[in-house]
């Protein structure tokens, strides 16, 4: 089952219930995706608009952007669905020789490196999309700030949960090289994320 093709309460409803998946790591994608949506309203309501003649190329091109990222982090709603059971499955492999010992380890690590990616993969997209949020709300419908603001607040928080499943992921995972290169990598889209956020935020006067 695709939760991308089934209806919102569905989603809601098995996040809610003892089962293994959704969990939090597809819900920060749902939320990301809360988030690029909102700023993609803000770029529409400001399409073909009186008064903002001039900036009707860069908003077209900001719609494609989002668009394009939305397209790709909605697939993060499922893939960490999936990521998340071939961890299961990979702990579910027998472990009565050395061979099926080895074996079980190696997918172990396999899955839980691809976990690990698919959040992390998550905040790249995420934060990609926040950038285009400071521009909006420079040339964007003026009407429609505190969306831009609603934008802002789901990928910020897309992005800082997506980050608690990479790390937790990181903890069971053996290459030294693999998690240092994602943490310096985690830290920057972070610390770039609150910088982005705040100034955004801080802007918007109501």
């Amino acid at each position: 089952m695709e939760y991308l093709d089934t209806t919102i309460k569905k989603y809601l409803d098995d996040l809610a219930l003892n089962l293994p998946a959704p969990g939090g790591g597809s819900a920060a994608a749902l939320v990301s995706c809360l988030g690029i949506s909102c700023l993609l309203m803000v770029a529409n309501f400001t399409v073909s608009k009186k008064g903002y003649e001039s900036v009707q190329e860069e908003i077209k091109n900001i719609i494609a952007e989002l668009s394009k990222n939305k397209m790709e982090l909605e697939k993060y709603i499922d893939k960490d669905v999936k990521a998340y059971n071939e961890v299961v499955t990979a702990f579910k492999l027998p472990k009565n020789t050395p061979v099926e010992i080895e074996t079980r380890e190696k997918k172990i690590q396999e899955a839980t490196k691809n976990a690990a990616y698919v959040s992390f993969e998550m905040m790249k997209f995420s934060h990609q999309c926040l950038i285009f949020a400071e521009r909006l709300l420079e040339i964007g419908n003026k009407n429609l700030v505190t969306d831009i603001a609603c934008g802002v607040l789901f990928l910020y928080s897309g992005i800082l949960a997506a980050k608690y499943n990479v790390l937790i992921n990181l903890k069971s995972i053996k290459d030294t090289s693999f998690t240092q290169d994602i943490k310096k990598e985690v830290k920057k889209i972070v610390t770039d994320t609150k910088i982005i956020s705040k100034k955004i935020l801080q802007k918007i006067k109501l």
